[in-house]
């Protein structure tokens, strides 16, 4: 069993590597995800795919641990949730202490449960939304 789990953590190394995700360097901010694992899960896979699209040279992760420290922290905050709407805003926290609140966004669908595929475009609006602080390296 251990075999196949090292077979299978290569080869996401391998994809992350052969689909032009920078390699780590210090000049290259870390960002973190901060996402709760169960029902959120789904969202919070829209939302790092959302975020790695806005900010393809830097380094993302995701995680649950609240002791992960970042150069730029990111959380989905859920106001609302049914079976066909959900809404909530993004959060964010800096190394040096500035932070924001996106605007509450809000998406449902009228004839269907939302679904996992559902959720992209819903994270890539609340990304657009939320004004983030600069992300260059002074």
């Amino acid at each position: 069993m251990t075999r196949f789990k090292n077979i299978a953590k290569l080869s996401a190394v391998a994809m992350l590597l052969s689909s032009g995700t920078p390699a780590m360097s210090d000049t290259a901010l870390r960002i973190l995800l901060r996402c709760d694992a169960g029902h959120e899960a789904p969202l919070c896979d829209a939302l790092a795919k959302a975020l790695n699209a806005k900010w393809p040279d830097h380094i993302l992760s995701v995680s649950v641990d609240e002791d992960a420290e970042a150069d730029l922290t990111v959380r989905y905050v859920e106001k609302h949730r049914a079976k066909d709407w959900l809404s909530g805003h993004l959060t964010w926290h800096r190394a040096d202490g500035l932070h924001g609140v996106g605007p509450v966004i809000e998406y449902s669908l009228m004839d269907r449960t939302l679904k996992p595929d559902d959720l992209p475009p819903y994270a890539s609006q609340l990304v657009r939304s939320t004004e983030f602080p600069n992300t260059e390296n002074d």
